[in-house]
């Protein structure tokens, strides 16, 4: 059998850990989504900074796709 938590997960709710501190909540509550933050906290240095890199890549493609249709 799912546990409540769980079951809230899966259907995308987010479920604030118990020992989430103010801040967290605040921010939770503010309407940030902290699965996010919770996501990249797993990942190491080296991977964020390599997701990062891929998006600044693809903005930066896509700039300059954008420069070449104006320039037609």
């Amino acid at each position: 059998m799912i546990d409540a938590e769980t079951l809230a997960q899966m259907n995308g709710k987010y479920v604030c850990p118990p020992n989430a501190g103010p801040a967290w909540r605040a921010a939770m509550e503010y309407g940030f989504d902290m699965s996010l933050i919770e996501d990249s906290l797993q990942l190491t240095p080296e991977q964020r900074l390599e997701q990062h890199q891929r998006a600044l890549d693809l903005v930066l493609e896509v700039k300059e796709a954008g420069e070449r249709d104006a320039a037609k």
